[in-house]
């Protein structure tokens, strides 16, 4: 195999390579406490921003590549057209694909290009180079009947970059690509060997790898991005693919530039079903739902789970909490036009298993009818949920509980201590007692001079939510297992009673639903929430010149009160529709 191309992926990995965010950053807080990516970073959002008076003001966009999921879309959508199914035919290739790995935080904000990403590219890029050629009827199907001549001419090579070329580039080839190409095929043995030779280099072209956003009106510093860039930024954003036919047409036609042209494919994209499967993965990367993936088979969670469906081959209690939270969003913004506070606050059971049902003490949603409520008192919105309150074992976690509302939720600035002064100890969990609660053990375990500062604003918060356990089951006992023998040694009450201060008040609360009206009260949650949402967007943090973007997103949320056009808002704002390069 020809060295050129994996050499060139590795060299635009480096050419793309910024600071950007710590990869590394520490996914939850520790029973020291401690920060993660997700926390404020005291730059934009902060004091009072007209969005009115904002100019077109934006920090410096970074050369990105696809991540994971945009390059497995694209490779599928980019082939589909001529009949290829790339998970299927491609399988192995695709697994060898590094996972996006940015910390706690959203994946797009991984910017890393290694040589297993080389590798992968390169590999899938023989692959379906192969898959094309394999026999007449594929090759057709990807570069139409004048592809089966022994030396294909010219203008069959041009009808080939003209389709598949321009669907890669997701815009047409320069003069200059063009007869690069061109040379190639003049190089192939046969037709068949000519266009393997063309998908595979295609494949590998950086045009294809990464957001190359370069073309618009503008000058050095910054530019308006042109009708195949603006496609490209909508699509990838609601869709996490490339264009479709549409939106290339309307790139080509020009009418995509023009303001009522773009509101009508925004319109047209956010209406796609693939915006919302888009918008789900913003809720599981930013609430980090998912993570668990299969129950503990210990004894002690054994006893803990009695009583359950957990076990049964049948249930799908994971499966089943992170679709619970994807169809409360889906309804407060896609069928109902609601609000954050409504996602905040909601009593709703949208959860069609039963298996998850049961936890609830609800039956489930038929997927139809008006949804049932959830016992009254017990729960509201988001962090009254299971896939929000589930900690992997039997216990519960009211630190690591605490710190995601705090940090996820509110965006509040956690700082982390120097572990060389934290006392002995500090990281591990506290052991099991037969007279202690787990709040209390949490209790005795921070009350450390050199863990109080942060805890102070963390254990109120996890303490309020210890009325949950580890499975989200609510409670008013707390049955204390022994870690090894899965025997019950107490059963003890539960005090979930504290002062959270997120609403700017000492009040004393102890339920869920009181939590979740402070976190509605503090005010923060919506500036959170934008924030969250443009690094989801841009695949970078938010710098100072950034700050009327966020206010846009706010504003959408705090005047017009709506999710939707929250989500929208960002691809309205000029900061979408430009790149500023220095």
């Amino acid at each position: 195999m020809a060295p050129r191309p994996y050499m060139l992926v590795l060299a635009l990995a480096a050419a793309g390579c910024y600071r950007g965010n710590d990869a590394n950053a520490d996914a939850d807080a520790d029973a020291s406490g401690g920060s993660d990516s997700d926390g404020d970073s005291g730059s934009a959002g902060e004091g009072d921003t007209d969005a009115a008076g904002c100019g077109d003001e934006a920090s410096i966009s970074p050369l990105r590549r696809l991540s994971e999921a945009q390059y497995r879309n694209t490779l599928r959508d980019l082939f589909a057209p001529a009949g290829i199914d790339v998970d299927t035919d491609a399988a192995d290739d695709l697994d060898r694909i590094p996972a996006d790995d940015a910390g706690s935080t959203f994946g797009i904000l991984d910017v890393r290009v290694s040589e297993l990403h080389a590798r992968a590219y390169y590999r899938l890029a023989d692959q379906l180079a192969g898959v094309t050629v394999q026999d007449p009827e594929s090759l057709a199907a990807v570069a139409g009947e004048c592809a089966l001549a022994a030396a294909p001419e010219a203008a069959c090579i041009d009808a080939f970059l003209d389709d598949f070329g321009m669907r890669a580039y997701r815009r047409p080839l320069l003069a200059v690509e063009r007869e690069h190409y061109h040379a190639l095929a003049a190089e192939a043995a046969d037709g068949a060997d000519a266009f393997r030779t063309l998908v595979f280099s295609v494949l590998l072209a950086p045009q294809f790898l990464y957001h190359v956003q370069v073309d618009g009106e503008g000058d050095d510093e910054r530019f308006d991005l042109d009708g195949y860039a603006l496609a490209s930024r909508l699509s990838f954003h609601f869709w996490q693919t490339m264009p479709d036919a549409e939106l290339f047409a309307a790139a080509a036609d020009g009418s995509l530039t023009t303001e009522d042209g773009y509101l009508a494919q925004l319109d047209r994209v956010f209406a796609d079903p693939r915006t919302q499967a888009t918008v789900d993965r913003f809720y599981d990367e930013w609430l980090q739902l998912g993570w668990l993936t299969q129950f503990p088979t210990t004894p002690a969670f054994a006893t803990f789970a009695e009583g359950t469906s957990i076990g049964d081959p049948e249930a799908d209690h994971l499966a089943a909490a992170r679709a619970e939270i994807h169809a409360l969003v889906r309804h407060y913004t896609f069928t109902e036009d609601g609000t954050l506070a409504d996602v905040v606050l909601s009593d709703l059971s949208l959860t069609t298993s039963p298996h998850l049902a049961a936890l609830y003490g609800v039956e489930p949603w038929d997927g139809t009818s008006e949804p049932p409520r959830m016992p009254a008192g017990e729960r509201a919105g988001l962090l009254t949920r299971v896939a929000f309150l589930l900690t992997g074992d039997q216990e519960t976690h009211p630190v690591h509980r605490g710190a995601a509302v705090r940090r996820r939720i509110l965006c509040d600035d956690l700082p982390q201590p120097d572990p060389t002064m934290l006392p002995p100890g500090s990281l591990d969990k506290p052991p099991v007692t037969e007279d202690q609660t787990t709040r209390e053990r949490y209790e005795v375990k921070t009350a450390d001079a050199a863990c109080a500062a942060c805890h102070s604003l963390i254990n109120p918060v996890g303490f309020v939510l210890e009325r949950y356990d580890a499975l989200g089951r609510y409670r008013s006992e707390e049955r204390v297992i022994d870690e090894v023998t899965g025997e019950v040694i107490a059963v003890l009450p539960i005090d979930s009673a504290a002062a959270p201060n997120l609403a700017g008040d000492a009040a004393v609360i102890d339920s869920g639903a009181a939590l979740s009206e402070q976190v509605v009260a503090s005010g923060k949650a919506e500036a959170c929430f934008a924030r969250q949402y443009f690094r989801a967007t841009f695949g970078r943090e938010e710098a100072d010149e950034d700050a009327c973007a966020l206010e846009r997103v706010e504003d959408a949320l705090l005047e017009v009160g709506s999710m939707r056009e929250a989500l929208r808002a960002i691809a309205i704002d000029p900061v979408f529709r430009s790149r500023r390069v220095m």
